[in-house]
């Protein structure tokens, strides 16, 4: 089952589309409501769900004794930074909510991907594919570019930071910037929408968080 957002994710208002068959190449189409991501607890939900998994990878991690004591105590840290910042999304609303959301999913992915090399084989499946944020039961919210070009971006400063590339604090600083644009974006789509303008203006600071990520890097 699929649901896609005919308007993008970050949209104060969006088309719910219901993908309806057997399979994944079902392609009749239902508009079945509208809905918005004013109240983004579809999202939330799922960060979530998603988060309990990790715990339980590393706890399984632990128990298999596959983590060096450094390695051990950094995947305990991002683990509760994201817990801490999920608690915090949820007294968020709108466009700052799904932002928010978008950046964790990211968190959770590229924590993932380190525990499917720590335990050697598969045992977690990415919130985010391309474009795709894959929701509980299966359902996927269609991420626009901006989204897309921050999901990217906060996913390379976790990487560079799991593999010791940058330091907590250079991560961290890099995240607060990353959440000031966040702010700022959420002020532009208050009348629904971004303009090219605005855009540019939004890429030109990924840009920059993007250049200082790369020099920041061993």
């Amino acid at each position: 089952m699929r649901i896609k957002f005919a308007a993008t994710l970050g949209i104060t208002a969006v088309a719910l589309a219901l993908t309806m068959g057997v399979g994944a190449f079902a392609q009749d189409t239902v508009v079945v409501k509208t809905i918005t991501t004013t109240d983004p607890g579809v999202l939330i939900g799922t960060i979530t769900t998603r988060r309990d998994e990790l715990n339980k990878l590393y706890a399984d991690a632990l128990a298999q004794n596959l983590l060096a004591e450094a390695e051990k105590n950094l995947l305990k840290a991002e683990l509760d930074r994201i817990a801490a910042e999920e608690a915090a999304a949820k007294a968020l609303t709108g466009v700052a909510a799904s932002s928010k959301i978008v950046v964790l999913a990211r968190d959770i992915d590229t924590l993932g991907e380190r525990f499917n090399i720590v335990l050697k084989k598969p045992v977690f499946v990415p919130i985010v594919e391309g474009s795709h944020f894959t929701i509980v039961e299966g359902k996927v919210v269609e991420l626009d570019d901006v989204a897309k070009r921050r999901w990217d971006l906060e996913g390379k400063i976790s990487k560079f930071y799991l593999e010791n590339r940058i330091s907590a604090s250079e991560a961290n600083k890099l995240r607060s910037r990353m959440d000031l644009i966040a702010t700022q974006e959420a002020g532009m789509r208050a009348d629904g929408n971004l303009d090219l303008k605005e855009g540019r203006i939004l890429y030109g600071e990924f840009d920059k968080i993007g250049s200082d990520l790369d020099s920041a890097a061993k």
